[in-house]
């Protein structure tokens, strides 16, 4: 056998060519509306991070209507933890649209009119006992012209429209200046490797303490979280020009109707757990227009058709924590239809959970859902 002994000037040259790894505190897979608030709180608290994103022309984020509505479903419920939420969510956005010298976050009323005797009913039991201050009787209610109102129907005063598209499109663009933003499909399994104390991504020499999944509906597809009960929904949603509507507000009933720009309207949504896709369908366009078609005199015209799959995990609580079997690897997912009013105050608490200021909600909690045997 011969040895070969390389010169130790050579072998100095040697290493000092190896391109350096790139270090951060957490990686964040996912710029959704969840790794996007994630990302911003990190960072406010001095983490050094690193989001990775494919950069889908199509996800649940990127369709949502950003909806943030006080009182919600057949049975008239308040949503969940409203008082806190809302307002830690409007400091939120408004930090960002500061730093982002832009707007993409309202606060505006919204219209809720009754399609049935039972909603009626269901308002007069619970308007005075578990909202009052939720609600509002404007006089009138809404332009008859517009909208068919026989059976009445009420304001919300609390409600918020988060522009998502250009809330995640700033964000994307901050984080791009600031170094910390990666187009990229990683894959979970061949991508990520460990060492005693890091996280390694090789292929793009980088490497973190945690890296944290928060993939929407595709962590149903990631081998870390295959015990996680997801149940995906698909909902298609259309944006409508409407010539001569004037209505402001969100307009519920049966679907929900929101201003977009000029005379250009969206309304959704379907909620389909069988074809979970992100396909339009005729079938998900006719019940949307069928629906507004209840409530809505004007004619309009669909000029967009677009569909997304929800990442609803059983419960309908999201899912927060780092993995029992490997805590560099964290999970931050499960906001469905909520994510625009939930997310920001939970990333905060997700952080505190990760700094030890605050234990996880049983609920929330990650190894709770997570099947070791498998």
């Amino acid at each position: 056998m011969i040895l070969m002994t390389i010169p130790v000037p050579v072998l100095f040259i040697l290493l000092c060519d190896m391109p350096q790894q790139t270090e951060f505190d957490i990686i964040l897979v996912g710029q959704g509306l969840a790794g996007t608030a994630l990302g911003w709180t990190l960072q406010d608290r001095g983490y050094r991070i690193l989001l990775i994103d494919r950069c889908e022309t199509t996800t649940s984020s990127k369709i949502a209507a950003g909806l943030i509505t006080p009182i919600t479903g057949l049975r008239l419920v308040v949503s969940w933890r409203l008082e806190e939420f809302l307002p830690f969510s409007t400091g939120f956005y408004r930090k960002i649209e500061q730093k982002t010298a832009s707007s993409f976050f309202e606060l505006k009323p919204m219209l809720r009119l009754f399609s049935s005797e039972q909603e009626q009913e269901q308002y007069r039991k619970r308007s005075e006992t578990h909202f009052p201050e939720l609600v509002s009787l404007p006089e009138p209610l809404a332009d008859e012209s517009a909208f068919e109102m026989s059976r009445g129907g009420f304001e919300m005063t609390q409600g918020g429209q988060l522009d998502v598209p250009t809330y995640l499109s700033v964000s994307r663009t901050h984080f791009s200046t600031q170094n910390c933003f990666l187009e990229a499909d990683l894959d979970p399994v061949s991508d990520v490797k460990f060492e005693p104390e890091r996280v390694i991504l090789p292929r793009w020499n980088l490497s973190a303490d945690k890296i944290i999944f928060c993939e929407g509906i595709h962590g149903q597809q990631n081998p870390w979280f295959q015990s996680i009960p997801f149940e995906g929904a698909k909902g298609e949603i259309l944006t409508l020009k409407i010539p001569g509507l004037t209505e402001r507000r969100v307009v519920h009933r049966g679907v929900w109707l929101a201003h977009w720009q000029d005379d250009l309207y969206r309304a959704g949504s379907t909620y389909d757990r069988e074809h979970l896709d992100c396909d339009p369908t005729t079938a998900g366009r006719e019940e949307i227009c069928a629906r507004l078609s209840e409530f809505l005199k004007l004619p309009f015209e669909v000029v967009d058709h677009r569909a997304a799959v929800r990442p609803v995990i059983r419960g309908r609580l999201p899912i927060m924590g780092l993995h029992p079997a490997q805590n560099k690897v964290g999970f931050f997912n499960g906001f469905a239809s909520k994510g625009s009013l939930q997310t920001p105050w939970m990333a905060n608490y997700f952080v505190e959970v990760l700094e030890g200021k605050q234990t996880l909600d049983k609920h929330l909690d990650l190894s709770r859902k997570v099947n070791l045997s498998q």
